[in-house]
């Protein structure tokens, strides 16, 4: 009875947080003590732009980011990369782009060959444009944020605070 009530309001919470209601100090220090270990992990980052300017954020995220990801993608370090926007007007949390990315756990990526800042000089050897171009789809990034998610089997773990 108890870790039902605890499932019930630790689903409510979440609810009220998908919602954008505020988030209290205590729950971005939660860990998860190794829930999700071994498993992929998948990312999502969100990113609002200014009105009209959707068309213009997209071809310099295609042109600047895209092309690392499609490295990453070759280079065993992500396993996909997906580019959505909302089907519907939402009022909140206000967001244009989610970028969602799967990833091997960490302890399963080969080693990377290059290192981040190796890698974006050898796509793009004209690193002024390059920088240019992510100065220019940073400054039309009004809001941007990460979240990092892992599956929990329940089955076989339904709890965040007990240890493996």
């Amino acid at each position: 009875m108890r870790l039902r009530l605890h499932l019930l309001l630790q689903g409510a919470l979440a609810v009220l947080l998908s919602f954008g209601f505020g988030h209290p100090p205590a729950l971005h220090a939660q860990a998860t003590i190794g829930t999700g270990d071994g498993e992929n992990t998948v990312s999502v980052d969100f990113y609002r732009v200014p009105p009209g300017k959707q068309d213009e954020w997209l071809a310099l995220y295609k042109k600047y980011h895209f092309p690392i990801m499609q490295y990453q993608k070759a280079h065993g370090q992500v396993i996909s990369e997906t580019v959505y926007t909302r089907a519907v007007h939402e009022v909140s949390p206000a967001w244009d782009f989610a970028i969602v990315i799967v990833a091997p756990p960490a302890e399963k990526r080969p080693k990377a060959e290059l290192t981040r800042s190796q890698l974006i000089r050898k796509l793009f050897p004209d690193i002024d444009d390059y920088v240019k171009g992510e100065k220019e789809r940073w400054s039309l990034t009004l809001e941007h944020w990460d979240e990092r998610w892992v599956a929990i089997d329940i089955d076989k773990h339904p709890s965040l605070y007990v240890p493996f």
